[in-house]
């Protein structure tokens, strides 16, 4: 790619002489070595003492010139020795040494010799471009005793990917993003634009018996309304022929064996692929969206034979499944598309600090407004202006916490697809925004980069991808344009976000056309990122003081720094696919983009909404237990959005108890907004995550290394989430430390499993000793202006600083140093809390001093104090 792989700069190169200790000519430069060994030409390159890249490719090849979308970080200057013996180069900075092996394997150490990663020649080639071949390019790395984490937004509910095989290609409901991070201390971004392989799997389970597949091809449902786009058109009917082969499974070996079903060669609609061992679900999705491949994992013993049932029902071939077997222990990536192994080594000494390093390379992330990170009302959908103001005008009558509305699909002139209004439904969409903007409401619209709509394009030049609707946004002047087209009909009205929706995209029929950059296929996973980037780029230039929030179904490295959250498409409204959102969304985040959310409930509720499970979304007692639990979870992620299809999904529609709870949760998130909004200050200044599992934050504790059902929000909250019906006590883990109880104060000083309470209207939340907690007043928005002072809880047991982010929710002032800070740094020893000022440039205390009450979590009276700059020490 054209910036990542170009050669070393002829300027700085230097021919090491014949008399060269090493096996092969070598040139240094100021920023690495090119290695000419035999046929291929390896280039090392220093990006600065943490992050190393390094490409491979044939000397009888030419480099890509594909631009280079992910990587924004140029190599720094940077203290750098090289060593050579015979067989081997070593390369040092501060902070890493790089074994570069005379059989052409890099090995990767800490400074001080701890081993980090190794590259291996199994599994490891490049391939010429030619037909028939599965991939062109791939490279083995060695696997040890270690989590791995990252890759993207997968529906298999697996959080450790060490040893398992995935596809990473886009599609609703999965995101792949080639980043991979270690509890050893490492990353690695796969810099390749194609679909590719992970830890693609070596053996086969045959089934002898044969499949019935379904050959139908006149199988969709009847459009809605008249409506083809309408979900329900494209959903198929279920298949007659299920598909059901058997076999007996005898393995060789005791462990953990990891598998992939290849259900179909292309997405499809409604289905049910389950693979089950012994009766035993290792791989089961039912869901409306159909992805091609499937992951799960099971323990077997050696000469044990198990009964294997792999069902594949709706798909147009019989399947296969295959399997890794326990001592795989390698990290594989596998490209179709490429001529060059291509990708980046991300040093860190934790997890944290290796996602950090990576968004230096990548970008971070930056600021939403205040109010993005408040409750968003959404559904499929409003049908015309007057439902949708009638609904915010009832959220604010009934005195319901919201920020954010949002207008789904179909508010377009009927017969076409895209960004313009159908004025018979939304007669004044300046007066319904003027009107929104009374309410405090800001307003999201959905946009689809499928263009259906001739003179709109004619219009804006809106060129296409050949074989689809969707547009070329690898083309600068279409991607402007496209911008142009959302801002013209959107932002001029006041439209404050766009939903970007269905940006993998899946609508492409032919892949081998071509694009304005080349080849479709070697560009269509990074589809995302250009769209983000379009509206980003085009909304700072044209509103540079209003930040950008978009909302997008597919996401890609780098994605982060585009102003954009993703979510986790249109999953099924079932406590299976509940509980598999939850490692899925850190999965997400630890591969570098830490904005993420979900559809509360699901998407498909109901019978009404493809969802025969439940007969009413608005009274089946299971279905509203499970919409309660889901709520909970969706208060505490990164972006809090409800959403349903065929769906009224405000909280007043449900039965009290519902709504009740809602109410509390959606109170406790507004309470929590200095909280949420400091974090957000760390995730856009120093790479955190607002959402990490365990092992984020624990590597070192290999019982958090599976932990899937509880995450930190934040620094100090541990949620842990209810994903089962009728679950009123749940185990759950602490890790070393004191911890208190968030909902009543009480400290639990075990490390370890525990029992605990999960009534209906709460899930249980630990705070860490040492945690710095400050909680605002009860507010109907989040920008609302209130006298009330913020609570400052501090939770006693370990030291503890805390710093509180303020400044105008709205512009990017920010990067220019216009905020304000609070530290507040507690001694556990002295019992004292001492209270400085940070940076001053927004507030300025001294003139609007800041009113908190402090107190620990175990003291009622509380200290009121006006904060005007001066260091003040508070004693408990």
């Amino acid at each position: 790619m054209t910036k990542s792989i170009c050669y070393l700069s002829i300027a700085f190169l230097i021919l090491v002489s014949c008399n060269s200790k090493y096996k092969y000519n070598f040139e240094k430069s100021e920023h690495g070595v090119t290695i000419h060994q035999d046929s291929l030409n390896i280039n090392v390159e220093i990006i600065d003492d943490a992050i190393i890249h390094v490409n491979k490719i044939l000397n009888t090849s030419t480099p890509s010139t594909i631009p280079d979308y992910v990587t924004v970080l140029e190599p720094q200057k940077v203290d750098w020795e090289l060593k050579e013996a015979s067989d081997r180069i070593t390369i040092s900075t501060n902070l890493v040494k790089i074994f570069v092996n005379s059989d052409g394997t890099i090995t990767y150490n800490t400074k001080d010799g701890k081993d980090l990663l190794a590259e291996t020649n199994e599994r490891t080639f490049i391939n010429s471009e030619e037909e028939g071949k599965e991939h062109n390019v791939s490279q083995g790395f060695q696997a040890g005793d270690e989590g791995l984490y990252g890759l993207g937004q997968f529906q298999s509910g697996i959080m450790n990917w060490k040893n398992v095989p995935i596809r990473l290609q886009q599609y609703n409901q999965e995101i792949a993003i080639p980043f991979l991070v270690s509890t050893k201390g490492y990353g690695i971004y796969w810099h390749n634009y194609s679909l590719t392989d992970f830890n693609n799997p070596e053996n086969e389970i045959v089934f002898d018996s044969k499949a019935e597949v379904n050959n139908n091809s006149e199988d969709a449902i009847a459009p809605v309304d008249g409506e083809k786009e309408n979900v329900a058109a494209y959903a198929a009917k279920e298949a007659a022929e299920k598909n059901i082969r058997e076999t007996t499974f005898t393995p060789t070996k005791t462990g953990e064996y990891t598998f992939l079903a290849l259900s179909d060669n292309n997405g499809r609609m409604r289905g049910n692929i389950n693979v089950s061992i012994d009766g035993d679900s290792v791989i089961n999705y039912s869901t409306i969206w159909m992805p091609r491949r499937y992951s799960g994992k099971k323990h077997l013993e050696a000469g044990k034979a198990y009964k294997v049932i792999f069902q594949n029902t709706g798909a147009k071939i019989p399947g296969k499944l295959f399997y890794n077997e326990p001592d795989f222990n390698k990290t594989v990536f596998s490209s179709t598309k490429g001529n060059a192994i291509d990708y980046y080594f991300v040093y860190g000494a934790n997890p944290g600090e290796v996602i950090s390093n990576y968004q230096e390379l990548t970008g971070k992330a930056p600021m939403f407004s205040k109010k993005s990170y408040g409750f968003w009302q959404c559904r499929e959908r409003y049908h015309n202006q007057e439902e949708l103001l009638e609904n915010a005008r009832e959220m604010r009558d009934r005195n319901i916490p919201v920020d954010n509305i949002v207008q789904d699909w179909f508010y377009w002139p009927k017969g076409t697809k895209g960004p313009e209004w159908d004025r018979a439904k939304y007669p004044d969409p300046d007066a319904m925004v003027d009107e929104l903007t009374k309410l405090n409401l800001n307003l999201m619209v959905s946009v689809w980069p499928e263009v259906k709509n001739k003179p709109l394009e004619e219009k804006y030049g809106l060129t296409k991808i050949e074989s689809s609707n969707y547009i070329d946004i690898y083309d600068k002047k279409v991607s402007e344009q496209f911008y142009r087209s959302l801002s013209d009909s959107m932002f001029h009205k006041g439209v404050k976000s766009i939903w970007l929706d269905g940006t993998e995209p899946e609508g492409v029929r032919d892949t081998k056309v071509s694009t304005a950059v080349g080849p479709y296929e070697e560009v269509q996973n990074a589809y995302s990122l250009e769209v983000t980037r379009a509206m980003y780029e085009g909304r700072r230039e044209e509103f540079p003081n209003e930040r950008v929030f978009n909302l997008t179904r597919s996401a890609y490295a780098g994605q982060q720094r585009y102003g954009a959250t993703s979510w986790s498409g249109d999953v099924a409204g079932t406590w299976e696919q509940f509980a598999e959102q939850i490692p899925a969304g850190l999965n997400f985040t630890m591969a570098g983009v830490p904005y993420w959310t979900h559809d509360i409930g699901g998407f498909f509720r109901d019978s009404k909404s493809l969802n025969p499970i439940y007969d009413s979304q608005y009274t089946n007692p299971e279905y509203i237990e499970l919409l309660t639990r889901w709520f909970q979870f969706g208060a505490f992620s990164p972006i809090f959005r409800i959403h349903g299809y065929v769906s009224e999904t405000e909280i007043w529609r449900y039965n009290k108890d519902f709504e009740t709870t809602a109410r509390k949760f959606i109170d406790t998130r507004y309470k929590l907004m200095p909280y949420i909004y400091s974090e957000a200050w760390k995730v856009t200044t120093q790479g955190k995550l607002m959402m990490s599992p365990l092992v984020y934050h624990y590597p070192n504790d290999k019982n958090t290394w599976g932990i899937k059902d509880q995450f930190f929000f934040g620094e100090s909250l541990m949620i842990c989430n209810v994903t089962e019906y009728q679950q009123r006590q749940k185990e759950i883990y602490l890790p070393e430390g004191i911890w208190y109880n968030f909902w009543t104060g009480k400290k639990v000083k075990a490390k370890g499993e525990i029992t605990v309470e999960t009534p209906l209207d709460e899930t249980p939340i630990f705070v860490k000793a040492g945690s710095i907690l400050p909680i605002g007043p009860k507010v109907q928005f989040a920008t609302e202006f209130t006298k009330d002072p913020i609570e400052i809880v501090v939770y006693p047991g370990a030291d503890g600083e805390y710093v509180v982010y303020f400044d105008d929710n709205e512009s990017y002032n920010y990067e220019n140093k216009t905020y304000s800070e609070v530290v507040f740094t507690y001694s556990d020893a002295d019992k004292t809390l001492k209270v400085t000022k940070g940076v001053d440039n927004y507030v300025v205390f001294e003139d609007l001093p800041k009113e908190f009450l402090i107190h620990t979590v175990d003291q009622g009276r509380a200290e009121r104090i006006y904060f005007q700059g001066e260091e003040t020490t508070i004693q408990f």
